[in-house]
């Protein structure tokens, strides 16, 4: 029910001035309840915004103004300030936020999602090593495994990142690490049960 209010609210706005992207004008980004407001400048933010507020109060709904945050994405050293109200309220301004699972920064750059998916990868890994140190698990299937659970947690939003020399070194070692793991165990493993194969010797 609350999607079918959303998307009546929402499409108020789709003919007003957004940003492009891809020669597409976009105003908005949502998925349930999570939306998000986008435009090139604070002016055009505040219309959005003010058109949203009176589109939600029109169908007895409200926006929470400190529950809601504003962000501008820029590549200067000197933060601009964007000073957005709702119903009178200021909105707070943030460096960062999160919006499904997905930390977005306000200098556009990706390092501290890329970090996190790194270390939050390693600990699903951690913790499912009792798959992967397993004897009765085969590697092809332990891989699988990788893909599946681990892998996945490390590129969940790949598409939308902007990757540096320094990232880029720190994401091309971790599969190999992960791999690594897998063939120490797989080795340790075989090495195991060649020992318990080989013939006794008499002294």
């Amino acid at each position: 029910m609350f999607n079918l209010y959303s998307e009546a609210i929402l499409r108020n706005i789709t003919d007003m001035e957004g940003a492009k992207v891809g020669g597409r004008n976009i105003t908005n980004l949502r998925y349930a309840d999570d939306s998000v407001l986008i435009a090139k400048s604070q002016e055009n933010l505040q219309a959005l915004l003010s058109v949203v507020t009176y589109e939600s109060e029109s169908m007895r709904l409200r926006i929470i103004a400190r529950k809601t945050e504003c962000m501008v994405v820029f590549k200067k050293q000197v933060r601009p300030q964007c000073v957005i109200q709702c119903k009178n309220t200021k909105i707070k301004q943030v460096e960062k936020f999160m919006y499904l699972g997905f930390t977005i920064s306000s200098n556009a750059k990706c390092d501290q999602e890329i970090k996190k998916r790194i270390a939050m990868s390693k600990e699903v890994f951690r913790k499912m090593g009792t798959i992967f140190k397993s004897r009765n698990v085969q590697f092809g299937t332990k891989v699988q495994v990788l893909n599946a659970y681990v892998w996945s947690v490390l590129v969940y939003g790949r598409e939308c990142w902007t990757i540096s020399k320094e990232m880029e070194k720190s994401l091309l070692p971790v599969e190999m690490w992960f791999l690594r793991k897998n063939v120490s165990n797989f080795m340790d493993r075989e090495e195991n049960k060649r020992r318990s194969l080989a013939p006794g010797r008499d002294r």
